[in-house]
């Protein structure tokens, strides 16, 4: 029986696999004749689509979608998915002249909205790679599985709460009633926030192109620009304040919009409230500091403390300023990237839901001591949690601090760097922020320098944080177990 049901799972994965692998080969297309149209080359693209194409019908025709259960099977087919979406996603950049490890570590960056690079001159890059890039963050910035539910109604054969729970762990075990409905309406939320930002730096003074890549971008908390400097390259205050707005319309949970604009009235979550608060303070106190501790004027202060902060917390990556010498800043900045933007957006880091529900815990907790008869539950929205949503908290965030420790160990082993740059690596990628703190991987920096080893170790990083940390080690799990239970 165990054996069968590992056999209707693998049989889904290369399915689902499959279908996908069909679909995304067709988004190869679009860079193909920018760069034919622009006269670059464009047939590395035009290769990439066939190989992936070809894998994809292969991947159809030997597997079949059964009905499966449990959250194993969701976890496995999500894990796959990712990583055989990054591998096919690679082979453009790969025939472009990069090794496979760095264009498997670009691509991986791409997907995960992590905005981590190696290259050493974005400028340099043909047009189509520019926009390659660029998808990959509009691609990933939803979730791969979570477009698929809203494209392919051959979802409905497994549980579609689960699918979502699978890429966006963090939010609570609620059913939503007509799920597809609900994914297929907030996509479209999603991709019409990228139109309207693209549109709102075209009107600001951006070329259209740059509006493009920077717009599917700014939207999914991704990072990648089309220059060495970023945002910086512009020195525009009106796109910096666009590049703000849409960077934080990302951090918020997209479910959130599609409930104002079915109410037409503001729904109150408490994780947006104290995400804008923890913000603006942030970046008050970063303006202070700046005006206090170097000779910029106010205004050219406020604007690098504004957006350094929300460039953070939000987990995107986009940099006005060199902040590697700011002390306060950078380890203001480092820490908020753990914290991240709300559940259910297209932010890293551990996410507002969580810090809210575990300062909770701890308060009730510290109360009980002093008052043994006060209660013990945790409120949210204005909801009780149950017992295990709170526990998993918990447990996400010791599985995390873990994570982050023993990460942070390996990577100094690993690459010999100083302590600065090994933790801000292991940092930048796990939260999904991308550039670093030290020289080596800061604001004017990139991973090129890394060995194949490192980066493939820091892709797998990017990858866990993108996925909650839960369906990969889920699947590195259970793929231990079965050997073990072979060998027995």
């Amino acid at each position: 029986m165990e054996n069968h049901q590992r056999l209707q799972t693998l049989c889904s994965i290369l399915f689902v696999v499959g279908v996908l692998l069909l679909l995304f080969s067709l988004t190869m297309i679009i860079p193909a004749i920018t760069n034919r149209h622009l006269g670059y080359e464009w047939k590395n693209f035009l290769v990439g689509f066939m190989i992936t194409c070809t894998f994809g019908a292969t991947f159809v025709l030997s597997g079949k979608l059964n009905k499966l259960h449990g959250m194993p099977a969701v976890f496995a087919i999500t894990s796959c998915t990712w990583v055989a979406l990054s591998l096919f996603a690679a082979i453009p950049f790969y025939l472009d002249n990069l090794s496979y490890v760095d264009a498997l570590f670009e691509t991986i960056s791409g997907f995960t909205t992590t905005g981590a690079t190696i290259f050493s001159d974005v400028e340099k890059q043909s047009p189509g790679i520019l926009l390659w890039r660029a998808m990959l963050h509009g691609i990933g910035g939803f979730g791969i599985i979570t477009i698929g539910i809203a494209v392919f109604p051959m979802f409905k054969i497994m549980s579609l709460n689960n699918l979502l729970y699978s890429e966006y762990s963090d939010a609570t075990k609620r059913r939503l009633p007509n799920t597809r409905s609900v994914v297929i309406h907030v996509t479209a939320i999603y991709y019409g926030l990228i139109l309207l930002c693209i549109f709102s730096y075209y009107l600001a003074g951006m070329p259209l192109f740059d509006a493009i890549c920077h717009g599917m971008s700014a939207v999914s908390t991704g990072g990648f620009a089309n220059y060495n400097d970023s945002i910086r390259h512009y020195n525009n205050p009106i796109l910096e304040a666009i590049t703000i707005i849409f960077m934080i319309l990302g951090s918020l949970p997209f479910l959130s919009y599609l409930k104002i604009i079915r109410q037409l009235d503001i729904c109150h979550d408490e994780q947006v409230s104290y995400f804008i608060k923890i913000t603006i303070i942030s970046s008050l106190f970063a303006c202070l500091w700046l005006c206090k501790n170097t000779t910029l004027e106010a205004s050219l202060s406020f604007r690098c403390s504004t957006f350094t902060i929300t460039s953070f917390i939000t987990s995107t990556g986009y940099v006005i300023c060199n902040y590697v010498d700011w002390s306060f800043i950078s380890v203001l900045a480092f820490f908020l990237t753990f914290i991240g933007g709300c559940s259910g957006s297209a932010s890293g880091g551990i996410k507002i839901f969580r810090l809210i529900v575990f300062l909770r815990s701890i308060k009730n907790r510290f109360r009980l001591l002093l008052n043994p008869d006060a209660g013990d539950r945790v409120k949210f929205n204005g909801k009780i949690l149950e017992n295990d949503e709170v526990h998993s908290v918990f447990t996400f965030f010791a599985i995390y601090v873990l994570t982050f420790t023993i990460s942070s160990v390996v990577m100094s082993y690993l690459s010999n760097t100083d302590f600065i740059t090994s933790i801000s690596s292991v940092s930048a990628t796990l939260t999904n922020s991308g550039p670093g703190f030290s020289n080596l991987i800061g604001p004017s920096g990139n991973y090129s320098s890394f060995s194949d080893g490192v980066k493939l170790f820091l892709s797998f990083l990017m990858l866990i944080g993108r996925l909650e940390i839960l369906p990969i080690y889920f699947c590195i799990g259970n793929l231990l177990l079965f050997n073990r239970r072979k060998i027995a």
